[in-house]
């Protein structure tokens, strides 16, 4: 198998890396969902569950662009990305093959994700995200809030869409930045989150603003946490964004 920074991690161009061989991506590939599968039942199941989800993704979004998706774009070095478009170029005659390795592996990780569906729901349990847009129903923009039971403060981020250039190519982008300070005391209700935002946000719009609320569940820490209700809630505004 393929080395990668974590036996149960895949990086993402791996389907890319010589040997480019139906065949033997498709061992390479089971290999890697058995351990993911082996940790299923360990603390942090989550963590492996979120990168093969990941790996997914990328594998979609090649099939559609011959690109990775957005999200993983935006975390590589740019000597990361020019290493992707490096093997990319020298595997150009293999093309055909490489999508249908993409293709089957797609398949692949959708059968295990039936097969352990028990997980599956578990997995996407574990955060719970409910939107608060206002009249206008606008997706366009807003704040994400993170919270979690037993939690003094929770965590704020403003998102929005802009142009980003990546690789020299203009693409629409979703951001997300932190609010670090004030920080915002843990509270069920809604009109004290608007009240606090209003107070501190110079810009916040009770018409244009779309609240999304992340509830962690009591199972796993605020880390791991936040980053499940940026992912999840990441999902749910692009689903709007595209529709």
């Amino acid at each position: 198998m393929e080395k990668t920074s974590n036996m149960a991690e895949m990086r993402p161009h791996w389907f890319l890396e010589d040997p480019i061989d139906f065949e033997y991506k498709y061992y390479v590939l089971m290999a890697y969902l058995m351990k993911v599968k082996e940790n299923f039942n360990k603390p942090g199941f989550e963590r492996y569950f979120k990168n093969l989800l990941s790996v997914k993704r990328d594998l979609e979004s090649f099939i559609k662009n011959t690109e990775f998706s957005q999200k993983t774009l935006a975390k590589m070095t740019e000597e990361d990305r020019d290493n992707f478009y490096n093997i990319l170029d020298r595997n150009l005659d293999h093309i055909g093959e490489i999508e249908e390795i993409a293709k089957n592996s797609v398949i692949t990780i959708d059968s295990f994700l039936e097969e352990n569906n028990e997980f599956y729901e578990k997995y996407n349990s574990l955060v719970d995200v409910e939107s608060h847009c206002p009249k206008y129903n606008l997706w366009d923009q807003g704040f994400l809030i993170v919270r979690k039971k037993g939690e003094e403060t929770m965590r704020i981020f403003t998102w929005f869409f802009s142009i980003v250039k990546i690789s020299q190519k203009e693409n629409v982008a979703l951001l997300m930045t932190e609010l670090l300070d004030p920080l915002c005391e843990t509270t069920q209700d809604i009109k004290k989150i608007r009240k606090f935002l209003k107070s501190n946000i110079k810009d916040f719009s009770d018409q244009y603003d779309c609240l999304l609320v992340a509830e962690i569940c009591d199972e796993i820490d605020m880390e791991i946490g936040t980053e499940l209700s940026k992912e999840k809630s990441i999902d749910m505004i692009m689903n709007r964004f595209k529709s």
